[in-house]
C-alpha cells in the first residue's frame, strides 16, 4: 500500500506538471480545465485523502505488531502457570494438611517468585515493546507530518500567485506547487520505508526474543516443578 501511495502522488504531480501546457488564456486568470487554484486544490485534496489511508493503514499495522508482542507476553506467562498449576495446588494441599513438614510455607511467596522468574523471561520482549512504541509513534508522526504539508500547500502555493504586480505570479504558484509536491513525495517515501523497516526489524526481533523467552520460560517452569515434587516427597517421609 505505501508503494501504490507514492505512485499516486507521483501520478499526481505529473498530471499536474502535464496540465501546465494544456492552458486557455483569459483576461482575468490561467485556466486548466478551470481555474488554476481549483486544479491544485483538488489534486491536494486527493493526494491527502491517499496519504490519509496510508497513515491509516501504518497505524494498524503498528497496533497490530504492539498487539501481538503484548499477547507473546501474555501467553508465555499464561502457558507456564498453567503448566505449574496442577503442582503448584497439590504440594500447597499436602503442606498445608501437614503443617509441620514445612512450617515457613507460603503460597503467596511462591506465586512471588514464580511470576517473578517467569518476568525475567519476558523482560527482553518489554524493552522491545517499549522501543517498538516510541519509535513508531515517531515514524507515525513523521508520515503525518508530510501529510498536513499537502494539505496547507494550495494555501501556501496560492501566496505567491496572489500579487496583481507580478506578471509571473500564476507561474510562481504552479512552480510552487510542482516543486513541494515532488519534495514532499521524496519525504514521504523516507519517512514510510524507515516505518517498515521498523515493522520488519521488530517483527523479527519479536520472534527471536520470543524463541529465547520460551527456552527461558520453560527452564523456570522444570525447576519449579522439581522443587515442589521434592517438596512433596520430604512432606511425605516426615
Amino acid at each position: 500500500m505505501m508503494s501504490q501511495t507514492l505512485g499516486v502522488l507521483a501520478l499526481l504531480l505529473l498530471t499536474y506538471a502535464d496540465c501546465q501546457e494544456v492552458r486557455y488564456e483569459t483576461k482575468t486568470e490561467t485556466t486548466n480545465y478551470g481555474p488554476v487554484t481549483m486544479v491544485v486544490d483538488n489534486l491536494a485534496e486527493i493526494a491527502v485523502s491517499v496519504s490519509d489511508d496510508t497513515t491509516i493503514q501504518l497505524e494498524e499495522k503498528i497496533n497490530r505488531t504492539r498487539q501481538n508482542i503484548v499477547g507473546n507476553i501474555e501467553v508465555l506467562t499464561a502457558n507456564a502457570m498453567a503448566e505449574l498449576s496442577d503442582v503448584i495446588y497439590e504440594t500447597n494441599q499436602l503442606v498445608v494438611s501437614n503443617p509441620d513438614c514445612n512450617p515457613a510455607w507460603s503460597l503467596d511467596e511462591l506465586n512471588e517468585n514464580v511470576t517473578r522468574q517467569l518476568g525475567g523471561c519476558t523482560e527482553d520482549l518489554g524493552s522491545l515493546l517499549e522501543d517498538f512504541r516510541l519509535e513508531s509513534q515517531l515514524a507515525l508522526v513523521r508520515v503525518q507530518e508530510f501529510v498536513q504539508q499537502i494539505a496547507h500547500l494550495p494555501a501556501k502555493c496560492q501566496m505567491l500567485g496572489a500579487s496583481p504586480l507580478n506578471p509571473l505570479a500564476s507561474a510562481g504558484g504552479s512552480v510552487c506547487f510542482i516543486n513541494a509536491m515532488a519534495e514532499i513525495n521524496l519525504g514521504m517515501a523516507q519517512s514510510m520505508h524507515n516505518a517498515s523497516l521498523i515493522l520488519v526489524q521488530t517483527h523479527q526481533t519479536a520472534e527471536d526474543q520470543v524463541e529465547q523467552a520460551q527456552l527461558c520460560s520453560a527452564m523456570v517452569v522444570q525447576q519449579i516443578g522439581d522443587y515442589l515434587r521434592e517438596e512433596q516427597d520430604q512432606c511425605r517421609q516426615s
